[in-house]
């Protein structure tokens, strides 16, 4: 798997729950968004990390695992106004399964714009 120099993966059971439960949250009609300041003891600090759940009850693999590409571009996208030091767990809502990736991109930015973690503008997109 290659490095991505903006996020790196949320992976254990702990971190996901430790998002899910304490972290703030917004949502829309196509995501919702928690977050929640990443431990001290992180293995990458001054990193943002990424969390991503699409459970079957989304869609089939192939959704799922579209929707998940989606994400991580749409946070690339953000890159360098993204705020270190944050754990971001992204669930779909039923409006993601049939809106395009500048859709999903753009509900992101405004998300983590509004709970403090992207500085990101609206014209920052390619």
């Amino acid at each position: 798997m290659r490095a991505c120099a903006v996020y790196t993966s949320l992976r254990r059971r702990a971190d996901f729950s430790r998002v899910h439960q304490q972290g703030r949250r917004k949502g829309d009609a196509l995501l919702q968004v928690r977050v929640f300041p990443s431990p001290p003891d992180a293995a990458v600090p001054g990193r943002v990390r990424l969390g991503i759940i699409a459970s079957k009850k989304y869609g089939g693999a192939v959704a799922r695992n579209r929707f998940k590409r989606i994400v991580r571009a749409a946070l690339r996208m953000l890159g360098a106004g993204l705020q270190p030091g944050w754990d971001i767990l992204v669930l779909p809502r039923e409006g993601a399964a049939v809106a395009g990736s500048r859709d999903i991109a753009a509900s992101m930015r405004g998300l983590l714009g509004t709970l403090g973690v992207c500085t990101a503008t609206e014209g920052e997109d390619a």
